[in-house]
């Protein structure tokens, strides 16, 4: 191995390995294991070593189901290693030459209790070796682990809550300290994220202990929901959990500490089984996440950064084919909840009506989708027009799979945005169409790459890109044939109350 996979971090030396032309470094540690005591706190710095770590394999993953619904959609196997010890990333670079190269760091998906950044369809080799980027990929806490709040029930010490976002804030430091050493430029930082990691960009921009750790962000299919948890909420959450467990509020982050992990995933299946497959999500804590992220973006009071954001057109189809209607109905309960019967009846007959079939299923799939996707891209990227430039866009490619019956579902940007339409993962998602998307696959990759470049998605093989404002609301359509239209789908819009 040449010396130059040998790159000394701010803990110790680690050596990785050459993938083509590209050079990976694999499972580097950026906070300390967080078990034990650990637990539920903030992440703690990474511990020191001696000598040379190997970086030639990924870490494990977090602790997270291996339902083989689930799996089939976070590409986890029951092979895959899990692990507490869970909190490491993945760089891929041209190479560890000082060069000052733009960096992307990737937060992953799967509805904040799946995933990893050692998933296939997260190949950074083709960003890196087309583009001359450097890619970081991390994995973070997930579930329970990440995201159950004990602040008003342990104390200080748990105030800052959603450890989940704190993970990616360290990792996001972590990068500011170290990537230098792999070739990349500590001050040309895009933030990616699909789904959940999305979401999580959208927490980010709100928190005060992310900012300047960021330059850039990219948000697919996710923002801050229309309705995110209060601390109340997350308070609430937590209680439920202990007393699924049968631990009292007195000693829980004690008694919580030295829970068998089997036990705390099982009480995590049944808070899901509940609750709906959002019940576990980022919520507004009052310290990590001060205010609701889009009120902090409607004041300008956040990280006003270029955004390029966007949603698939069919997204939540892909979870009522996977996870059945039971998953749909709980999240019309919660909407109804929020509106009332009245106002979502008449909004869902809206939907039916505009549907050829009138389908009133169908009506709801399109329904969920929007409220848990698309209008939340919407209002972030109207707020954030007003303080940053904005590049808006939805995904239109369908897919034939399953007969034609998730069209542009969740997700299916993956393999576009990554260039990896070639892989077996991906071909999950493309079916007979694979080699027939990538020439979108390689306009949209291109277009990512310059917006992680220079902050504007332009000049790479897509239509001129006009950016977007609350006004005109120009969205480019990603599809066979790409096309901006402004303002697409007004009256589906207009339906939903600001």
């Amino acid at each position: 191995m040449s010396d130059d996979l040998v790159v000394q971090t701010a803990q110790g030396a680690v050596r990785g390995r050459m993938r083509g032309d590209v050079a990976m470094w694999c499972g580097i540690p950026y906070a300390a294991p967080p078990e034990g005591p650990l637990r539920f706190l903030p992440p703690a710095p990474p511990p020191a070593w001696t000598g040379e770590r190997d970086a030639t394999r990924f870490g494990a993953v977090a602790p997270q189901s291996r339902d083989s619904r689930v799996a089939a959609m976070s590409g986890i196997s029951e092979k895959t290693a899990m692990s507490e010890d869970c909190l490491s990333l993945n760089v891929y670079s041209p190479a560890a030459d000082g060069a000052r190269r733009p960096v992307v760091v990737w937060l992953h998906g799967g509805a904040f209790v799946m995933g990893a950044g050692s998933t296939p369809l997260y190949d950074g080799t083709s960003f890196a070796a087309r583009h001359d980027i450097v890619v970081v990929t991390i994995n973070y806490r997930i579930g329970l682990l990440g995201f159950l709040y004990l602040g008003d029930i342990a104390g200080d010490a748990y105030a800052a809550g959603n450890q989940g976002l704190l993970d990616q804030i360290a990792a996001l430091a972590w990068v500011r300290e170290n990537i230098a050493a792999f070739g990349g430029d500590p001050d040309a930082v895009t933030v990616m994220g699909q789904s959940a990691g999305s979401i999580s960009i959208a927490n980010l921009l709100a928190a005060p202990a992310a900012r300047g750790l960021f330059h850039r962000a990219i948000l697919q299919s996710g923002a801050s929901g229309l309705f995110p948890p209060t601390r109340a909420d997350a308070s609430a959450l937590a209680h439920a959990v202990l007393d699924e467990l049968g631990i009292g509020p007195a000693r829980a982050a004690e008694a919580l500490a030295s829970v068998p992990l089997e036990r705390l995933m099982a009480a995590q299946e049944e808070v899901i089984r509940r609750r709906g497959l959002a019940a576990i999500a980022p919520y507004v804590d009052g310290v990590t996440v001060p205010d609701r992220p889009i009120e902090i973006a409607r004041r300008c009071a956040g990280a006003n950064v270029p955004l390029l954001i966007g949603s698939t057109r069919d997204e939540w189809t892909l979870f009522q084919l996977f996870l059945g209607p039971p998953v749909s109905a709980i999240v019309v309960k919660e909407i109804e909840s929020r509106i009332g019967a009245e106002a979502l009846g008449r909004i869902h007959a809206g939907y039916c009506a505009e549907r050829s079939d009138g389908s009133e299923e169908r009506a709801w799939v399109d329904l969920i989708g929007d409220v848990a996707f698309w209008m939340p891209a919407v209002y972030l990227a109207d707020a954030q027009s007003a303080c940053a430039p904005v590049w808006m866009y939805r995904f239109d490619w369908a897919t034939p799979i399953f007969d034609g019956r998730l069209g542009a579902t969740h997700a299916l940007d993956l393999p576009f945005v990554w260039n990896v339409a070639h892989h077996p993962h991906a071909q999950f998602l493309l079916g007979a169409e694979a080699e027939a998307a990538q020439p979108l696959a390689h306009a949209m990759h291109d277009s990512w790459a310059a917006f992680i470049r220079r902050g504007d998605p332009n000049g790479a093989g897509l239509p001129d890109w006009p950016s977007y404002d609350a006004g005109r609301r120009a969205t480019m359509l990603l599809d066979r044939a790409s096309r901006v239209v402004d303002d697409p789908d007004r009256a589906r819009r207009e339906r939903w109350p600001g």
